[in-house]
């Protein structure tokens, strides 16, 4: 501020050095600077999550209840959107597995996903996510991650874990948005980022995101 210049800028190599430092010392996940996009905002990649992947005639699904952005995504893309209740597994609530798979049609493209969950807070384990990735894989879907509150685990026993860094193959069908603004309260300086290892799915993406979406400016980054 006290420099006095508010001009346009590129993201600076210490922010996506220091970030993928983080993704790895935190949760063994090795990143490369090319998988990142910078946004300045996490609803805006959920609305290009949507536009990159879903065809014309193609819809998503998310779990209820959720974050009202993720369902009103599809929507102002004039793409379906199919609701899956949440149900109660032990102390928290979850994806409804089977609900899931019975929900899934031909046209189903894009799986929105939240976690942990807002708002009911799920914590999912690992054997959830695992399962959860075999039918991303198994019905030729893409996930998007919202890990916003990766950070925010009330839980001391629990560890979050990131959808992409159970492996590969779910890792090339998954887009991670992740954001500083709610663990250190900043989301006024408009800052968040899209992980996507997948070269031809980032490329849709970036390639959507075109014209529509403006870089982040400084003071975000």
């Amino acid at each position: 501020i006290e420099h006095g210049i508010f001009d346009y800028t590129e993201t600076p190599d210490s922010l996506n050095a220091v970030f993928i430092e983080r993704m790895q010392r935190m949760y063994s996940w090795s990143l490369a600077t090319e998988q990142l996009i910078w946004l300045p905002g996490l609803v805006c990649g959920l609305n290009l999550a949507v536009r990159s992947t879903c065809s014309e005639t193609g819809s998503a699904v998310t779990a209820t209840p959720i974050y009202p952005p993720f369902m009103s995504a599809p929507q102002l893309s004039q793409r379906g959107l199919v609701k899956v209740p949440m149900m109660r597994h032990g102390s928290h609530q979850i994806i409804d597995f089977d609900a899931l798979q019975k929900n899934l049609t031909p046209e189903t493209e894009l799986l929105l996903f939240c976690n942990p969950h807002n708002p009911g807070g799920a914590v999912y384990r690992q054997a959830e996510l695992e399962r959860l990735a075999q039918i991303v894989i198994e019905n030729n879907l893409v996930i998007c991650s919202d890990e916003i509150h990766c950070d925010l685990i009330l839980e001391p026993e629990l560890q979050h874990i990131p959808v992409a860094s159970l492996g590969p193959e779910i890792a090339a069908r998954t887009i991670t948005l992740m954001a500083p603004s709610k663990t250190w309260n900043i989301a006024g300086l408009g800052c968040s980022v899209a992980i996507i290892e997948n070269p031809a799915l980032r490329a849709k993406f970036a390639r959507v995101r075109k014209g529509l979406v403006p870089s982040v400016n400084l003071l975000g980054l």
